[in-house]
């Protein structure tokens, strides 16, 4: 619960910092901070699910130093176009990678299947919103990305009810 909270407070505050003193007036900007709200309250909820299940080795502190690096980089690119896609597409790159080796624990291979798939799924929305950005123009890339990953994230949040104990028990 405690690495959650300082996740949650830590991203929202780098958010609120960027936002304030360095994010550039484009029409991506409220795009971007949308996800990048939606972002932080799904991470807060993932970090409190998961902390209890993975355990800290070296490949786990690697993954987790890489992620909070990319998210301030993320956090500092706010309204930034392709940037921004770019490194969310980093960041879903770099959780699928977090979670895979979890699926070596027998106990645990069906939630990390879900988990990895979701990130998976959040690298193509990214790809395809940087191919939307080019082919008609930044700002439908943004606001494509934006929309569809919280409509996503909701769903996973409050419909499937991810990370409760019952979707643990989820048969895939």
């Amino acid at each position: 619960m405690i690495r959650a909270l300082a996740a949650g407070l830590g991203f929202s505050l780098m958010g609120v910092f960027a936002l304030l003193l360095r994010a550039p007036s484009t029409p991506e900007l409220l795009p971007d901070l949308i996800f990048y709200g939606v972002l932080v309250l799904h991470t807060y909820f993932s970090v409190r699910y998961f902390s209890h299940l993975i355990p800290q080795d070296s490949w786990q502190v690697v993954t987790d130093i890489a992620l909070v690096a990319i998210y301030f980089a993320l956090a500092l690119a706010l309204g930034d176009g392709f940037r921004f896609l770019f490194l969310a597409l980093c960041l879903f790159g770099v959780a699928t990678l977090e979670y895979a080796p979890s699926l070596g624990r027998a106990h645990l291979r069906a939630l990390m299947r879900r988990k990895i798939k979701y990130e998976i799924g959040g690298m193509a929305l990214a790809a395809y919103s940087i191919i939307l950005a080019a082919v008609a123009n930044q700002a439908i890339g943004a606001w494509f990305f934006a929309v569809v990953y919280a409509a996503v994230t909701f769903n996973i949040l409050f419909n499937e009810r991810m990370y409760s104990l019952e979707f643990l028990s989820r048969p895939e």
